[in-house]
């Protein structure tokens, strides 16, 4: 794979861990709480994977909107908020901001999977981002999202 990865409300990091073992040569954990990026950290230790990845403790909107070079650079965006509380409104604003980073910059042409859960009705376009497909799994479902090509 190779690819640089951002894994946003990143949790434990299952994810971002996925893709490393997959292949990933970095990824970026996006986390608010603080207990679960020390969890992220400690896995990435205990695998030998630290120098392949960075932990940062904050909102995954406001990683966006200030990390705009770092976005860029990645080729796969994963992004699950939780499903309660503001997490559906997170997941909407998260897609809005990165459909517009992707309007932004031509050049980037990233994956972005949206984890959500079923009830939640996700636009199918966000700025330069269609939604290409969708799969269901119980109630959850994965919207996968690309550039028209």
């Amino acid at each position: 794979m190779g690819a640089q990865v951002a894994d946003l409300c990143a949790g434990a990091g299952s994810l971002g861990l996925e893709a490393l073992s997959r292949g990933a040569s970095f990824v970026t954990f996006v986390e608010l709480g603080r207990h679960r990026a020390t969890v992220i950290e400690a896995n990435l230790a205990s695998l030998g994977w630290s120098d392949r990845a960075a932990v940062v403790v904050g909102d995954a909107r406001t990683w966006i909107r200030r990390q705009a070079e770092a976005l860029r650079g990645c080729r796969l965006v994963l992004l699950d908020p939780p499903y309660r509380e503001q997490g559906p409104q997170l997941c909407l604003e998260a897609l809005q901001l990165l459909g517009a980073a992707a309007a932004a910059s031509a050049a980037w042409d990233p994956w972005v999977v949206a984890e959500h859960q079923r009830d939640l009705s996700v636009p199918a376009q966000v700025g330069a981002l269609n939604c290409v497909r969708t799969a269901r799994y119980g109630t959850t479902v994965l919207s996968f999202y690309r550039r028209p090509s």
